[in-house]
């Protein structure tokens, strides 16, 4: 995102380029969880309000150009078996949905991406098959919700907010969460080195300030975890 982003933010006076790279990282954690197309409508705003021209569907087709290829080469480095799936997923997660099913918990994969791109990366990551069917994106970004899809699942499978524990790294399954009165949890993972243990200094003041109820860095043992998380 700072690689397509950057270079079309003009600089105004008393700015420098990294002012522009730590604004761009608030804002991508702000929007996080909730469908690209709407953070670039809103980059397309401020960039205006710069004096410079910016089209948001131009800037979501160069993102996707780049994240494509990323996607790409990511599914290859799977299907080749040069990397393992679980190099993909943060530290411990597989142990700790394991974990989760173990104790008579239902897990749903709810992303901000589109519909398709999400359940083609839960398949190769061999996350589908723990989801039972329940794995969604957007299919239309401007009428996509979390928290609705949150709602409907809670009314399909009968339970209430307070059986609800989201975890996540974006803003919009935190307020969902704390909305339908479930518990929030803030994974703030290191971007560089998945299982360092170290929490992600960006992510943290944006997801606290959405609510989570608490965070965590990863998944590490998840029997602990699953104890913290339920009250045991």
């Amino acid at each position: 995102m700072q690689q397509v982003m950057g270079p079309r933010f003009p600089l105004k006076e008393g700015e420098t380029k990294e002012d522009i790279r730590e604004y761009l990282f608030r804002e991508m954690y702000r929007f996080n969880g909730q469908p690209t197309p709407l953070f670039m409508e809103e980059m397309a705003v401020e960039i205006q309000s710069r004096s410079r021209e910016a089209d948001p569907d131009e800037m979501f087709q160069a993102f996707l150009a780049v994240l494509n290829k990323k996607a790409l080469a990511r599914h290859e480095n799977i299907r080749s078996e040069k990397f393992p799936p679980d190099d993909y997923v943060v530290y411990g997660g597989r142990a700790f949905i394991e974990t989760l099913i173990g104790a008579g918990l239902k897990v749903i994969i709810l992303s901000g991406n589109p519909h398709d791109q999400v359940n083609e990366e839960a398949d190769l990551l061999d996350l589908s098959r723990y989801c039972g069917g329940h794995v969604y994106g957007h299919t239309h970004a401007e009428n996509f919700s979390k928290q609705s899809i949150m709602e409907k699942l809670m009314d399909d499978e009968g339970f209430s907010g307070e059986n609800l524990i989201a975890i996540g790294d974006g803003v919009a399954e935190i307020k969902a969460a704390k909305a339908l009165g479930g518990l929030a949890v803030a994974i703030c993972s290191d971007e560089d080195i998945n299982g360092s243990g170290v929490i992600d200094e960006n992510k943290l003041p944006i997801l606290l300030d959405g609510g989570a109820d608490c965070v965590i860095a990863d998944y590490r043992k998840p029997d602990n975890l699953l104890n913290l998380l339920t009250g045991k």
